[in-house]
């Protein structure tokens, strides 16, 4: 039994799938929410001076913070030597320095991102998220990119920081057709390129593809990584109910699911486990991090508890 995400289920085609009823444009409530994180980084980043509201990174700034451990990598000059001296060990002196972050947002539009059992698929969601995103990075005075991907990578935006913007983030995502297959080990490859500006990336995405850990590591090890997982609930778990037929995109043939076989349920839900642990070690041994979102829940707590988590101490 091979995990994926199926496209067709009880009936139900990809193609009837319309965008209706996608809520783009976030109300007042839910943009006030967003507007009290306070968006920061786990790692020194390269940003730009600008904007009123600058996120707080570690940098070789003038505002002295702490002290602590030598790490590999640090500069000489910031050791303290009177206080390593005292304690013996070698301490060095944290800096904090207002400067704007550079955000990459990247969204996955291929076909299994447009499955759905509950009022909304998978890919709406994350049109949402994205521009859940976008209201955090320019509250925080910062400006964002915007990028999809499927076989391969596109910028839809650019350095963006207005409204009008992140207003967009939906229509640009949801408008065209989406593609049978992807990979995304080509995107933790241009990722983790030299050439690539270090920054805050959020991938948008429902991490069905094998993931190659050292791709993704040197990913983690460049960027400040976040990974936002999109499920339908389906998917986390099969329903007791009468058998049902499943279609996968890359095979005309249809599955049965034995959704009445409890062992078959508690196999899928085996499987399922399996596959996400893997995701969830990847993300925990490389210092990334992982959130996983139901499209049959409200996502805002969720997202706004992840920030709240992830940051403290930060």
């Amino acid at each position: 039994m091979k995990l994926c995400s199926p496209l067709t289920v009880g009936g139900f085609k990809i193609s009837d799938v319309v965008f209706s009823g996608l809520k783009l444009m976030l109300d007042s409530k839910s943009r006030s929410l967003l507007a009290a994180i306070f968006l920061r980084t786990r790692k020194a980043l390269e940003g730009r001076p600008s904007g009123p509201m600058k996120a707080r990174i570690p940098c070789g700034g003038m505002d002295f913070v702490e002290l602590r451990e030598y790490e590999p990598g640090d500069e000489v000059r910031h050791i303290d030597w009177k206080s390593s001296s005292r304690s013996g060990k070698v301490l060095v002196k944290k800096f904090m320095h207002d400067q704007e972050i550079s955000i990459r947002i990247f969204a996955c539009t291929s076909e299994s991102m447009h499955y759905s059992t509950t009022g909304s698929t998978k890919l709406e969601v994350v049109a949402e998220l994205a521009t859940a995103l976008g209201w955090i990075a320019i509250n925080s005075g910062n400006r964002f990119s915007m990028f999809k991907f499927d076989k391969t990578v596109e910028r839809i935006m650019s350095h963006a920081n207005s409204a009008k913007k992140v207003q967009a983030i939906g229509a640009s995502l949801l408008k065209d057709k989406p593609l049978l297959k992807t990979s995304n080990n080509f995107l933790w490859k241009a990722l983790a390129e030299k050439q690539t500006p270090r920054s805050m990336v959020f991938v948008l995405s429902d991490f069905y593809e094998p993931i190659d850990p050292v791709l993704f590591g040197a990913c983690a090890n460049r960027h400040d990584l976040h990974l936002l997982r999109i499920l339908d609930p389906r998917e986390i778990s099969l329903p007791d109910s009468p058998d049902i037929h499943c279609k996968n995109p890359w095979n005309p043939d249809s599955i049965l699911v034995k959704s009445s076989d409890k062992n078959f349920r508690n196999q899928y839900l085996q499987l399922f486990a399996e596959h996400e642990n893997k995701v969830i070690g990847l993300c925990k041994s490389n210092g990334a991090g992982f959130l996983r979102i139901s499209t049959s829940e409200p996502y805002l707590s969720s997202l706004i508890s992840y920030f709240n988590q992830t940051f403290k101490g930060y």
